[in-house]
């Protein structure tokens, strides 16, 4: 048991950081954790002790934590750059639209966790994903791998 939490009540889930109020979360019993899912185009920071969870095929997601400070995040995109030239990532407000690109989570999300107190040097990161789903079709999981 996670010693933060007591088995005698409830857990009382921790406060998210501003702007992450909306992403799904919740006690994940198996692992007796607070555990946060997110879904292709979000991202996730936090400074608590929480599970970030999420289900990948071609889609990468990269995890960044600050070793030190504790603080970390994992994203999850869907595609390396918007190739389309539209700049779709600049006139909507909604985060997800730009996030579902390798090039604009990674930004964002590094941002969120220097905002809260990350610092680069004390960066670990993992990435995960880019599997490829079917055989006849383009390879976008290793686009995703090989996303600069």
């Amino acid at each position: 048991m996670h010693e933060n939490y007591s088995t005698t009540s409830s857990p009382r889930m921790p406060r998210s950081l501003p702007g992450f109020e909306d992403v799904k979360r919740y006690w994940d019993k198996t692992n007796d954790i607070f555990s946060a899912k997110i879904l292709p185009g979000e991202f996730y920071v936090t400074a608590n002790d929480e599970l970030i969870t999420t289900v990948l095929g071609s889609c990468v997601s990269v995890c960044i934590r600050d070793r030190i400070f504790g603080i970390g995040g994992m994203n999850h995109f869907m595609l390396p750059h918007d190739n389309s030239g539209t700049g779709s990532w600049v006139a909507s407000d909604n985060v997800s639209v730009s996030t579902r690109y390798g090039t604009y989570a990674m930004e964002h999300m590094i941002n969120e966790i220097l905002k809260n107190g990350g610092n680069r040097k004390n960066f670990e990161v993992k990435v995960f994903g880019g599997g490829r789903i079917l055989a006849n079709m383009t390879d976008v999981g290793i686009k995703n791998i090989n996303f600069r």
